[in-house]
């Protein structure tokens, strides 16, 4: 009589457990990858709502809630603005606001994106949106 065993080998057992160990090594580094580009959205999506924020407080001559780079505590408007500051913080960016001074008739915003290293998103009071390589460093323009 035959007598044959049935089951798997340590070594079959083995290639199977580094396969598994691979593919879980790759599902994780592209999870982290995907996380910080969902940051990023949300860091570019709080930005663009600074802008409204922003142009709601506009009385056609200056920025009611931009004054000497500080953000005023005048009106709902600026709970609205401190909400997001502290969202794009909680976040992990870098928030940088520049105005023209005192006169507040303009006005830069950028936040330091985290998928791509020394990048920011930037909105200016004159339309202008796109990616920078450095914070704005005067409020003409990103």
């Amino acid at each position: 009589m035959k007598y044959t065993k049935k089951g798997f080998t340590l070594i079959e057992l083995l290639v199977v457990i580094a396969i598994i160990g691979i593919l879980a090594s790759v599902v994780l580094v592209s999870l982290n990858s995907a996380r910080s580009k969902g940051k990023d959205a949300r860091i570019i999506s709080d930005i663009q709502q600074l802008r409204t924020a922003f142009e709601s407080g506009y009385n056609g001559a200056s920025y009611t809630d931009l004054g000497n780079n500080v953000i005023s505590s005048s009106a709902s408007t600026s709970q609205a603005i401190n909400v997001l500051v502290a969202d794009l913080g909680a976040q992990g960016s870098t928030l940088v606001i520049k105005t023209d001074g005192a006169t507040a008739k303009a006005y830069a915003v950028a936040g330091s994106l985290l998928s791509i290293s020394g990048k920011y998103f930037c909105i200016a009071s004159d339309g202008t949106t796109g990616q920078a390589t450095s914070s704005p460093v005067n409020p003409s323009g990103c």
